[in-house]
């Protein structure tokens, strides 16, 4: 099975299209896994919300084209809007409160998501834990209901090439509740779309080379590049894209520059370190 790690710091359709066309006609290409903060900008970029919801009109109709043309499955975050016509949440709060929401205006919720399209139809995966410190506070800026004391939702598991697949958030992978489920339920492949900055990579090889290793799964974490600079400071988004390996190692590695790099999922690799250490 063959996937992409696209690393990219915005997503250019025209550009973007082209080189998946491109590589699509040199060989089968079955899963494509975008960075964080790459279909839309990043989370501290938005002064009001205006706009998100046309964004999020059009970014859905773009991947689900795209992933319909070139047959393939598409992994990409994106901040989804559920309008206020379709939310029942103001409406259920005023039944339940009466008085106290009475003049409440019912406005759009938009959801920290993975999109997971293929050539039938879309997925998301809401994410279940979001940061809250003062510096990334997305707990402020997303309407993600995250049941803190109870089991997370499951994310959305499917079938790629013969592999189980599944998706979620860097910051998602640091709870061992969430690793435990996926390792349950058997996931071969977990794609983990990143925004990481402040010279992480370091550690983030660390966590992603464990978490793979205890799963015996391919992880695929693919990070965006560029920067955003706050209050003079640089933040620089570094790329490293990279694939944890079943056993532990880390596999194919993109460096810090925009670009897309074509990996082979082999079963073999999987098959053998799931019969040496069984951990699943």
């Amino acid at each position: 099975m063959n996937l992409i790690m696209a690393q990219f710091e915005r997503i250019k359709p025209k550009v973007f299209s082209a080189l998946l066309g491109l590589e699509c006609s040199k060989q089968k290409i079955d899963l494509v896994v975008v960075g964080e903060f790459v279909a839309n900008r990043f989370f501290k970029e938005y002064h009001n919300k205006a706009n998100l919801k046309r964004e999020f009109e059009e970014l859905c109709a773009y991947f689900s084209e795209l992933a319909k043309n070139l047959k393939l499955t598409i992994i990409v975050p994106i901040i989804e809007c559920e309008s206020a016509e379709s939310s029942g949440e103001s409406s259920a709060k005023s039944r339940a409160f009466g008085s106290v929401f009475k003049g409440e205006s019912k406005r759009d919720k938009f959801y920290k998501s993975i999109a997971i399209f293929d050539a039938k139809k879309v997925r998301f995966h809401r994410a279940t834990r979001l940061m809250n410190f003062p510096h990334w506070n997305e707990r402020a800026f997303f309407d993600n209901e995250l049941r803190l004391n109870t089991r997370p939702k499951q994310p959305p598991i499917f079938s790629v090439g013969g592999f189980k697949v599944s998706a979620i958030f860097g910051w998602e992978a640091h709870f061992d509740e969430i690793m435990t489920g996926l390792r349950k339920k058997g996931v071969d492949i977990l794609c983990v779309p990143c925004a990481n900055t402040f010279g992480s990579n370091a550690r983030w090889q660390r966590l992603m080379q464990t978490r793979s290793f205890l799963n015996n799964c391919f992880i695929v974490r693919v990070n965006r590049v560029g920067e955003f600079v706050e209050n003079g400071n640089i933040w620089d988004f570094y790329g490293e894209s990279f694939i944890a390996l079943p056993d532990g190692n880390l596999g194919d590695m993109l460096g810090e520059k925009e670009g897309i790099l074509v990996s082979e999922i082999c079963k073999e690799t999987l098959d053998e370190a799931k019969n040496a250490w069984k951990f699943r």
